[in-house]
């Protein structure tokens, strides 16, 4: 469930990129944040490092580097905060947060370098907090890790990464959204449920939604296990093997505590996103003009269009079941769109007046 193929960057993405790309200049201790952004101080077991935070006042965003204190030793986690243009004018003000998860292979930048969560802010008050999730580990904790290789990163972001966030910016508690693409989506799903209390709009964007024993959920299951080893992509020397997450057993006890489709119960009472594309390889055929170019077209993307159709049966079954329990929520197929940022982006969009409704009630 990782995003690869990448629409081309706009001048304005690539503005955004350039900011997001590692943290090139730090305002200095004294220095003054146009976007209100400053006075940062360690917590919840969280220690900057490596010269940050980095403020990038242009884009109303803050980055952290952190020593966790163990609990993530794979690689040192980052986390990006992004605040509404109102924070800085406002500093009586608490805002609602949006937990915003990456997908498999991706980082905390993502959802500023290609995404459009910059944009999304000037619209809607809310503080955005990006953090690290690994590669793939499907914001789990590893249960299995190598000695030496603790990768809690279940625990790093609900047990330090928010309530860092809680200490040093102007947040309310008692209104908070997660969401999520792809793995990410997955984790908001996931969290959203095991963390009953903490959310109330969970959203999932092309997010798988079963990691059971249906033929789907196999398959979803086959990527979990797999998803630590993607770590070596970066970091290979302390990458954890597969099955690090949840061991080797087929669904394991400890899977059924994060599977959305084993838990619908706990979604009854928030406020419920569910967006997908169809995956279908060959959709619109019978429409396009050009079969040689659509049959060129459609090779490109069958990677994402395999994952898509993955995605598309498991929301499928989970949107069903929650109509027979009678939890409401928001479930679409999106004809035509794919495992890409275009419909990720799009359905952050589309989902954000309905969740800033439900933070704000």
């Amino acid at each position: 469930m990782s995003p690869r193929s990448i629409v081309p960057p706009s001048r304005r993405s690539l503005l955004l990129g350039a900011a997001a790309v590692a943290p090139l200049v730090a305002l200095g201790a004294g220095s003054a944040s146009a976007a209100g952004l400053g006075g940062f101080r360690n917590a919840a077991g969280l220690r900057m490092i490596d010269g940050s935070p980095w403020v990038h006042d242009d884009i109303r965003s803050v980055d952290f580097r952190f020593d966790t204190g163990g609990q993530v030793r794979t690689f040192p986690p980052s986390v990006r905060v992004t605040v509404p243009p109102s924070y800085a004018d406002n500093p009586d003000k608490r805002y609602p947060v949006l937990l915003l998860l990456h997908g498999g292979t991706g980082m905390f930048l993502d959802w500023t370098s290609w995404g459009n969560v910059v944009e999304e802010t000037e619209k809607h008050e809310v503080i955005v907090v990006m953090p690290d999730g690994g590669a793939g580990s499907f914001y789990s904790n590893a249960n299995f890790p190598l000695p030496g290789r603790t990768a809690n990163w279940e625990s790093f972001i609900m047990t330090q990464v928010l309530p860092f966030v809680h200490e040093n910016f102007r947040t309310d508690l008692a209104r908070m959204a997660i969401a999520g693409l792809s793995m990410g989506g997955w984790g908001a799903l996931a969290l959203g449920q095991r963390y009953y209390g903490h959310f109330r709009s969970v959203s999932s964007y092309s997010g798988p939604a079963d990691c059971g024993l249906t033929p789907a959920g196999f398959l979803v299951n086959a990527v979990i296990w797999g998803g630590p080893a993607a770590d070596a992509l970066k970091y290979f020397g302390t990458a954890n093997p597969m099955g690090a997450t949840w061991g080797h057993t087929l669904y394991p006890e400890v899977a059924k505590g994060y599977n959305p489709l084993a838990n619908i119960d706990k979604y009854k009472g928030k406020r419920l996103f569910l967006r997908t594309g169809d995956g279908w390889w060959l959709d619109g055929f019978d429409k396009y003009p050009d079969i040689a170019q659509r049959i060129k077209d459609k090779a490109l993307s069958f990677g994402a269009d395999l994952q898509e159709s993955v995605v598309m049966a498991t929301q499928t079954d989970f949107s069903r079941e929650l109509d027979r329990a009678g939890v409401e929520h928001e479930f679409e197929v999106i004809n035509g769109a794919t495992h890409t940022p275009d419909l990720w982006t799009a359905s952050l969009t589309e989902d954000l007046p309905g969740m800033m409704k439900a933070l704000n009630a």
